[in-house]
């Protein structure tokens, strides 16, 4: 079971005065006047394809979607651009360095971690790499790849909705 983090919070963070109205966007704190709006998380995602213009899927070690296909990518840190995090998390995650990177499209999308789920906004680029050699996946993220021209196979088991229109929006 997940709650929006939205609902999630019952406490001004300030002052720790019980919300009046957990749920409203924005949060308003009666007692300090402190107000959040829960605006979406910032992540990125790479399509990376071969020479044969095949595209590169990870298959996920873990939760949410564990098993699942996805796109390298992850969370932009706190001081980081969108290309800045798009190179750290593809090299973190396939070990390949990109050479060029192009805005593709972006979409929104919701993440659940330990029973909470975030709204996000995920920015998805072209990414060129340097080579394909080492392809090393990161064990702890990332289970396997998958090198595919993607069909319907792997359009319906993507692990976020918006990988797969990213995906969509790539192949037109």
């Amino acid at each position: 079971m997940s709650e929006s983090v939205i609902d999630a919070f019952r406490y001004c963070p300030r002052c720790g005065t019980p919300v009046e109205n957990p749920g409203t966007v924005p949060l308003v704190c009666k007692n300090c006047g402190f107000q959040h709006f829960f605006n979406p998380i910032v992540a990125v995602g790479g399509i990376v394809t071969d020479p044969e213009d095949r595209v590169l899927l990870v298959i996920r070690a873990r939760d949410p979607g564990k098993g699942k296909f996805g796109v390298p990518g992850g969370f932009v840190d706190r001081g980081e651009t969108l290309e800045e995090a798009l190179i750290r998390e593809v090299v973190e995650e396939t070990s390949l360095k990109a050479i060029e990177t192009s805005y593709l499209c972006s979409f929104p999308n919701d993440y659940t971690f330990k029973g909470i789920t975030a709204p996000v906004t995920d920015a998805f680029f072209r990414v060129e790499v340097e080579s394909f050699e080492p392809l090393k996946a990161e064990e702890s993220e990332i289970s396997s790849f998958h090198l595919c021209v993607p069909g319907e196979n792997e359009l319906s088991n993507m692990a976020f909705e918006s990988n797969r229109r990213a995906l969509e929006t790539f192949l037109k």
